[in-house]
């Protein structure tokens, strides 16, 4: 059986982030199509000028192996090499179990 797991995390780009941001998208869009891939957001961080905030989630390690080799992604990587990452912080995180979630808070 596969593993499903999340990829959260950071990266940042400076002076350069709303330029790797569009071309984040573009792929977000097109890794959303792809077999195993269940999320897939990329945003700009409102507190971390610079920064964006990553969140994927995979079914399995294999869908995650393929996504790497896909067209979209392979353009993405040239889109974006002339902007240079400073800084990255992204972890990967197993999924043992989940549920929905609901707020406690009553409606005024």
């Amino acid at each position: 059986m596969a593993e499903e797991f999340v990829i959260w995390g950071w990266l940042d780009y400076g002076d350069n982030r709303d330029k790797v941001l569009t071309h984040f998208i573009e792929a977000a869009v097109e890794s959303r199509k792809e077999p195993g891939c269940l999320d897939y957001t990329v945003s700009a961080d409102g507190e971390n000028d610079g920064r964006l905030i990553v969140f994927e989630r995979w079914s399995s390690e294999g869908d995650l192996a393929e996504h790497f080799r896909t067209s979209h992604i392979l353009a993405f990587r040239q889109a974006v090499a002339p902007y240079p990452r400073s800084d990255r912080s992204l972890h990967r995180y197993f999924v043992s179990r989940s549920e929905e979630f609901t707020t406690s808070a009553k409606p005024a």
